[in-house]
């Protein structure tokens, strides 16, 4: 089976499948926020719009597909942090990272997402979330570390004098 695309580490079919194909919902603000990205890497424009909140809806309604850029590739998602947004709460958010290329172009989204819970749904805010300035840094080259002494082996005897091994000792 193949892995869930929201990074879960469980099949599709038994993580956002289900929520996306309407036969269950998220019971976390978190799992609504992976399902949303799994629906982003499936250009599924129909989950976003049912999954927010409903004074946006026909807002998101009339942006359409159009949010869902051509020759984006979706790569991965990290969830950076969660307040709130549990089984008991009545609202959360999610602060993310999703990871995509564009144009062959390593590129990153971070944002914080506001759910709520609405007649025991939960639902994406778009007012309410914001998207700090997205940079993607350029990737610097590693620097060889170089040693001022000669490096100790696991099983060279400890430099601190006791005779047992070093990874035995100290290590």
């Amino acid at each position: 089976m193949k892995d869930c695309p929201c990074g879960s580490n469980f099949p599709f079919t038994d993580c956002c499948g289900p929520l996306i194909r309407g036969t269950s919902y998220p019971d976390t603000a978190e799992d609504l926020m992976r399902s949303r990205y799994t629906a982003f890497t499936q250009k599924n424009w129909e989950y976003l719009v049912i999954t927010s909140h409903p004074e946006e809806k026909k807002e998101m309604a009339k942006l359409g597909p159009a949010l869902i850029e051509e020759g984006v590739v979706w790569e991965k998602l990290e969830i950076a942090g969660v307040r709130a947004g549990g089984r008991d709460d009545s609202e959360g958010q999610v602060d993310f990272v999703a990871h995509y290329k564009k144009d062959d172009k390593a590129q990153t989204l971070r944002e914080s997402s506001r759910f709520y819970k609405i007649n025991g749904h939960w639902v994406y805010s778009r007012k309410d979330s914001t998207l700090p300035p997205v940079a993607v840094a350029p990737q610097k080259k590693a620097q060889t570390f170089v040693r001022d002494e000669a490096k100790i082996g696991r099983n060279d005897p400890c430099s601190c004098g006791s005779g047992k091994k070093f990874k035995k000792c100290c290590g």
